[in-house]
């Protein structure tokens, strides 16, 4: 389910509207609105992105070059590639101040606009929004007996944690249902976190922050043979924020 956008309208000084207009529509593709439509802002432009977003060029002759931003303009996933070429030709692309945040399917760029400002544009692909499972069969995690309660423990062979608690047990994938990087469990915070955008879920996989929407880390489903847990790494469960607490109960031994 994608995600709420990073802003819904934005002030942007500029110098010379019939210079930075070109720059906005053409360049950057967005649609021209109308000018002077926020009267309390003096002379402007209005633009809309592809996304929905409303971004207000706002003439101010003093305006001067300021440090990048982090606010994007959101184009869809086909028309980044065209864009960043776009401003690569014009000598304008800066590449991507924060490529060491970015997780599967998020395409970013910073850029200059005709006053030297660094401006920011981010595109999302459709794979962003899924959270696929490990895809390696059934496997097995370890006998029941070797996961004391209270603990969490991952599984490296299956690329999931076993978390066992008074209620039962739960095996979660590691895949963070943000932006498909890796969780680590942080046992001194009794959670687990992302550090592409610092999204935390508790230790049964609900979602405390950062990121609004993100929901709960997927499950995989467990068989008990015998003493055995057994994962199955094929089929993974999206759960809701109240689900995320229901634990699978642990078969009281046959006497």
């Amino acid at each position: 389910m994608p995600r709420p956008l990073h802003f819904y309208s934005k002030i942007v000084q500029v110098k010379d509207l019939e210079r930075s207009e070109p720059f906005f529509r053409d360049t950057l593709e967005l649609e021209s609105v109308g000018r002077d439509l926020w009267p309390d802002e003096g002379h402007s432009s209005t633009f809309k992105t592809a996304k929905g977003q409303y971004v207000i060029l706002v003439e101010d002759p003093e305006v001067a070059p300021e440090k990048a931003e982090h606010w994007n303009f959101m184009l869809s996933a086909d028309d980044f590639p065209r864009i960043s070429q776009k401003l690569n030709e014009l000598s304008l692309n800066i590449g991507d101040l924060r490529a060491e945040y970015r997780a599967i399917g998020e395409m970013s760029d910073n850029y200059y606009d005709p006053d030297g400002q660094i401006m920011q544009m981010t595109a999302i692909a459709p794979e962003a929004y899924e959270t696929p499972p490990a895809g390696l069969g059934k496997i097995t995690a370890g006998r029941i007996d070797d996961f004391a309660v209270g603990a969490v423990a991952y599984v490296e062979a299956g690329k999931f944690f076993i978390v066992r608690t008074q209620e039962g047990i739960l095996a979660i994938s590691e895949v963070c249902t943000h932006r498909q990087w890796h969780v680590r469990y942080q046992k001194e915070h009794y959670r687990f976190w992302c550090d592409r955008h610092n999204n935390r879920f508790t230790r049964t996989g609900a979602h405390i922050g950062h990121t609004p929407g993100t929901p709960p880390l997927h499950a995989y489903p467990i068989e008990f043979v015998g003493d055995q847990i057994v994962v199955d790494t094929d089929r993974n469960v999206a759960r809701t924020q109240d689900e995320a607490d229901r634990m699978i109960p642990v078969p009281v031994p046959v006497a």
